[in-house]
């Protein structure tokens, strides 16, 4: 009855996907199930824990010779230690190598002495090398968005110098301020895809870093002796996706070159005022100057220039609101939208990273 009943436990064991090794006391291997001996590719039985290594070519991860003592099956037998999930590399004697994950736990009685132990342990070959390909392809495609970016930027630059290359011999005063204004928006997508970098992404920009120098640099080309003040105010990161903050930074820009083209006309000087902020998902835009308004009280029902036009489709590409209040102290213009709890994520992971690197 008893050796009956012994081959049916091991006929069950047999049946296991996983491979189970069982050692006495001393360490010795007494008993394995067939997946443990075909993970190994020989057979099991006898051994002792300070020969596991070199009797089945055990290895680190690292493909050094494992040291025998650290095996989970020996810190089971020698410290009676449970070792859940560790893994090792197994040499086949074929010369094939098999990636194992196994847990490891003594066995005890019913009054708590130790008896044995027992490894489960189980082939992820394929699971680990399979992350690994999709690790270096993911590493791949990083290095290639990065150098598309590159080629784009680099490309884009080239485009906004042959842009301004007639501008001097051009006589046309409206023809030189197109040209100019082209070469603007140009610039503002060039450096939107150079903040890539400075963000160490592929696809997202952190806005609230970027469009302080943007509209820094669209003061300065328009402010004749320091006339014009710009007070940009932004509170924490605001990444977005790179497309949706190239519109974003380019309706700013408008705006700021709108306000530095007309707000101020018949004054010695004036303040345009830039807030970027967001409260959760809701991200917030003002662009404010206090010049002299605009004629018409509601400047979105006349339909103005490309400046304004582009403003508008900008906007509506990220799908965001746009609310105009001008009068004789200035014009407000502010923009709101929602992002994605993703891209709110994003930027809540960015905060915390500059927090940690300052700290």
């Amino acid at each position: 009855m008893l050796s009956s009943l012994e081959s049916f436990k091991s006929v069950v064991l047999d049946q296991l996907g996983e491979g189970v090794i069982v050692a006495d006391t001393d360490g010795r291997i007494i008993s394995v199930n067939r997946a443990a001996e075909e993970i190994h590719g020989r057979s099991l039985i006898g051994g002792a824990p300070e020969s596991y290594s070199d009797d089945y070519q055990l290895l680190t991860m690292n493909d050094a010779p494992h040291p025998p003592e650290e095996l989970p099956l020996a810190r089971a037998v020698l410290r009676g230690e449970d070792v859940v999930d560790a893994a090792w590399k197994i040499r086949r004697p074929d010369g094939t190598v098999v990636i194992a994950v196994g847990t490891a736990r003594p066995v005890r009685n019913s009054e708590g002495v130790q008896i044995g132990s027992v490894l489960t342990l189980r082939d992820e070959t394929s699971r680990v090398n399979a992350e690994q390909a999709l690790l270096q392809a993911l590493e791949m495609k990083e290095l290639l968005l990065f150098e598309v970016n590159h080629r784009v930027r680099n490309s884009l630059q080239i485009v906004a110098s042959l842009v301004a290359l007639p501008m001097k011999r051009i006589d046309d005063d409206i023809a030189r301020e197109t040209l100019s204004l082209t070469r603007q928006r140009i610039e503002v997508i060039t450096a939107t895809h150079r903040s890539l970098y400075e963000l160490g992404t592929h696809d997202h920009v952190d806005c609230a870093a970027l469009l302080p120098d943007l509209c820094t640099a669209v003061v300065q080309t328009y402010s004749v002796n320091d006339h014009i003040q710009l007070k940009c105010e932004t509170a924490g990161a605001i990444v977005l996706p790179v497309s949706k903050a190239v519109s974003v930074c380019l309706a700013v820009t408008e705006l700021v070159t709108n306000a530095c083209k007309y707000a101020f006309a018949g004054r010695d000087r004036g303040t345009i005022r830039v807030l970027l902020e967001s409260d959760g998902d809701i991200v917030r835009i003002e662009v404010e100057d206090d010049g002299v308004g605009m004629p018409d009280r509601d400047p979105r029902a006349k339909q103005g220039g490309i400046g304004t036009i582009l403003v508008d489709s900008l906007t509506q590409s990220v799908g965001a609101r746009v609310m105009v209040d001008t009068g004789a102290e200035g014009t407000k213009y502010v923009i709101t939208f929602t992002r994605p709890p993703a891209e709110h994520d994003f930027s809540s992971a960015l905060i915390a990273k500059r927090r940690k690197a300052a700290s």
